[in-house]
């Protein structure tokens, strides 16, 4: 009977999603892109030992109409981060930390006509670091560990671009509203740029 009602649960779904499908209010998509990520001291200073890293983003994206103008933007993203940070010595030391990332946003598509669009989107973001190397010299440590850093982090996602027919291209990224450093370190919050390509089926 359990299982009968899992099964039974999962049809619903699957028929919901269907046919809000079908009215053309939900629509899902890929996107492939790149990260430029740094860090920024939790007092709002910039590090001046650290330098920009980059890394892959991808992922599904959903988009769900509330009207002709305004969605919800969501989906769920492979995101990989990084950074670089100056020890004093002759060798930088490499962080790099890939996060499964959700985003929560408010969209506005405002179409310029039947083909293009401008679109922009704010809202939160959640993420969960995956897995991560830290490196200097002979030196190697998992990111996600009690030395570096914790798996979770949370913020502000933004991003404005535009849509050409079923394509997207967006300019964006995540600043970071929580210290992803564990306690021996000092408190540092994600800020990462982003420029991706979609297709939205």
């Amino acid at each position: 009977m359990k299982t009968f009602r899992v099964i039974l649960f999962a049809a619903v779904c699957l028929i919901a999603i269907n046919m809000n499908a079908q009215e053309k209010k939900t629509t899902f998509g890929i996107k492939l892109g790149l990260n430029i990520c740094d860090l920024s001291a939790s007092d709002g200073r910039d590090f001046d030992n650290t330098k920009s890293k980059t890394g892959l983003l991808a992922g599904i994206t959903l988009d769900y109409a509330f009207t002709h103008q305004w969605y919800l933007m969501t989906g769920l993203e492979y995101s990989s981060k990084g950074v670089k940070i100056d020890m004093g010595g002759s060798e930088d030391m490499s962080v790099t930390a890939a996060y499964a990332q959700l985003p929560v946003c408010a969209g506005f598509k405002y179409s310029v006509n039947e083909t293009l669009a401008i679109v922009a989107k704010l809202g939160p973001y959640f993420a969960y670091g995956l897995h991560g190397k830290t490196k200097m010299g002979s030196y190697e440590e998992d990111t996600f560990s009690d030395e570096v850093a914790k798996n979770f982090d949370c913020g502000i996602h933004f991003g404005a671009g535009v849509e050409y027919q079923k394509f997207n291209f967006m300019l964006g990224g995540e600043s970071g509203m929580v210290n992803i450093m564990q306690a021996n370190n000092t408190k540092a919050e994600t800020r990462n740029f982003a420029l991706s390509v979609g297709y939205k089926f």
